[in-house]
């Protein structure tokens, strides 16, 4: 995954920006998982000018994804990545999880491949009904 560090930096940036914001934990979140997948303490200058240089808007997580469909099982933990960034601004987020369908799915993974890091939309329609239920909401 070294290999692709530069789109892995950049598929967290994605993740990070999803919700059209980011976040100074995410931030920390992103060096943190990038300087554990490079073993070393600091990041590359490559990689350190990523956090500058990216652009939310100009960015293709499909053509990122596609760019790493031939990892094998590596795809699933860039995926683990991906949803640990989103996660670290400790909200649930569609536009995230959105974000990381699209990313597994241009990687080329199944849905049973990541079923576990996305939000089960049956849970919300589920909750929906009880609130209605319930509170007539």
């Amino acid at each position: 995954m070294k290999d692709h560090i530069l789109t892995i930096t950049d598929l967290l940036l994605g993740a990070a920006y999803a919700d059209k914001r980011l976040e100074g934990q995410e931030t920390a979140k992103i060096r943190s998982l990038l300087t554990k997948l490079v073993g070393k303490p600091d990041l590359p200058v490559t990689v350190e000018s990523r956090f500058k240089e990216f652009s939310p808007a100009a960015f293709d997580v499909d053509a990122a994804g596609k760019g790493l469909a031939g990892l094998g099982d590596q795809r699933r933990k860039i995926l683990e990545m991906i949803a640990a960034v989103s996660e670290s601004d400790e909200e649930i987020d569609l536009a995230e999880d959105r974000y990381l369908r699209r990313a597994a799915e241009a990687m080329g993974l199944p849905a049973a491949a990541f079923r576990d890091l996305v939000v089960d939309f049956s849970e919300i329609d589920d909750l929906e009904g009880v609130l209605s239920e319930t509170f007539g909401i």
